[in-house]
């Protein structure tokens, strides 16, 4: 299995594609502990599938798809919107959905760490993916941390078993940009919430 080093600041964790079935099996169930998603297998099989680890453990990971269903749309648009939101998605010559995307709290909470995941999503982008990505999410607080990058666009909201969902698009060569738009993000948030903190012991 091939490891891709991204910075030598944090040797302990390594990026690599996964194709091993153990290894996919690992992976869906830490998708299903950190997001409550049960995803087919064969949709695993059929796509690239990402995954960080921290001394040799899983602790994030992602899965880019391309085919002729996007989970995205299946799982984050309605009904009425989905075969408008195709077309769409084809017009733009198809588009790279990234799916599945998940951090271990342990490695979410540490800002080096963390900036090493994005930096494996942008790096797997800029090698695999298409002109046009599309995301998706039914979490308001990963929806406000897409959001927050001016490379990225809300392509569609709907509300699916009584959660609202958030469908983006973006482009590949602004992937980058935006993932220094999301991390600027997180740490204004966190100052403010330290900063609330220290007003609250006063």
């Amino acid at each position: 299995m091939k490891l891709l080093k991204l910075t030598e600041m944090l040797p302990f964790l390594s990026f690599s594609t996964l194709s091993d079935p153990q290894d996919i099996d690992t992976f869906s169930r830490e998708y299903v502990r950190c997001s409550g998603f049960v995803v087919q297998r064969d949709y695993y099989e059929t796509n690239r599938v990402f995954a960080v680890r921290r001394n040799g453990r899983m602790v994030g990971g992602f899965v880019l798809g391309s085919g002729a269903v996007l989970r995205t749309l299946e799982v984050f648009a309605g009904n009425e919107a989905r075969q408008r939101l195709y077309e769409q998605v084809r017009q733009a010559n198809n588009a790279t959905e990234m799916c599945c995307f998940w951090i271990d709290p342990v490695v979410r909470n540490k800002f080096w760490q963390n900036l090493y995941v994005w930096l494996c999503v942008a790096f797997a982008l800029q090698v695999y993916g298409r002109q046009r990505l599309i995301f998706g999410t039914n979490s308001a607080r990963l929806a406000a941390l897409y959001n927050s990058s001016r490379k990225s666009e809300l392509l569609h909201s709907d509300r699916i078993r009584e959660k609202q969902t958030f469908i983006f698009t973006g482009r590949r060569s602004d992937c980058l940009i935006g993932i220094v738009n999301i991390l600027g993000y997180k740490i204004s948030r966190l100052m403010q919430v330290k900063n609330f903190g220290r007003q609250q012991l006063v």
